[in-house]
């Protein structure tokens, strides 16, 4: 009779949180070596291409080319499977970078409550002394107006640091991580109390570690009010890694469910 109880308990605990992941497998169809963008936003009012990774609009149109899709990440305990973006890959005297963007919605739906945006990420090389943005949640389906980011910076030679953002308020981790190392990040929003935080390599047990590795806290010049409508990468010369396997959820239990 326990059995039955504990089994039926871990089913009702697996419906629970696949019921809170609101979107999973952003890469599926990909293969090693595509092309990420599907098409590029030409214009600030294009219709949205909805579940769909497509080039950021800009003012002054990118001529760098769009990410390319490369290794599997796998991180244990962390069931979101498949392939990654490549990170830099750029031909040799390329500069500067691009933004691609994952359509979620066109609607106000992702603008209340909490909601979280956990991935894999594998750095082997940073272009950049600082801390450099490479992930982050728009509060347009176009691109631009990004309500919070993923930072990562050298920490030394051999090892980096990640960061996290509200708006202009930044936080950093006072832990440094290792290179060619697959690490788990999870950006929490948390509009209620305006807080930004950023889980590395949390323990995935049924609990949300109560410290997050960084928090950036809400002013009265920065806040959490607009809705999220997409997902940003953006893709940096000089870098060199990989990034994917993403979930957006609206609960801890979807970052850690089957």
């Amino acid at each position: 009779m326990k059995k039955v109880i504990f089994t039926l308990a871990l089913a009702a605990f697996a419906f629970t949180g696949n019921a809170q992941i609101l979107k999973k497998d952003l890469l599926q169809g990909y293969k090693d070596g595509d092309k990420l963008e599907k098409s590029v936003y030409s214009e600030k009012t294009a219709p949205i291409a909805i579940n769909t990774w497509c080039g950021a609009f800009s003012s002054k149109p990118n001529t760098n080319p769009s990410p390319t899709i490369g290794k599997e990440l796998v991180y244990e305990g962390y069931a979101e499977k498949g392939p990654s973006i490549s990170i830099g890959g750029y031909p040799a005297g390329t500069k500067g970078a691009r933004f691609s963007i994952y359509s979620m919605t066109d609607g106000k739906q992702y603008g209340r409550g909490t909601f979280y945006l956990s991935c894999l990420v594998n750095f082997s090389k940073l272009g950049a002394s600082g801390m450099a943005d490479f992930l982050g949640v728009s509060a347009s389906y176009v691109g631009g107006s990004n309500r919070a980011n993923i930072y990562v910076a050298r920490e030394g030679s051999d090892r980096i640091r990640f960061g996290t953002s509200l708006l202009k308020v930044k936080a950093e981790t006072t832990m440094a991580y290792d290179y060619d190392k697959t690490h788990l990040l999870v950006l929490k929003l948390d509009y209620a109390n305006q807080k930004v935080s950023l889980f590395v390599d949390p323990e995935l047990t049924a609990e949300e570690p109560a410290e997050a590795s960084c928090v950036a806290e809400g002013d009265a010049e920065n806040v959490l009010k607009h809705a999220i409508r997409s997902i940003s990468f953006r893709n940096r010369s000089g870098f060199i890694g990989n990034v994917g396997n993403f979930r957006w959820c609206n609960s801890w239990a979807g970052v850690i469910a089957e």
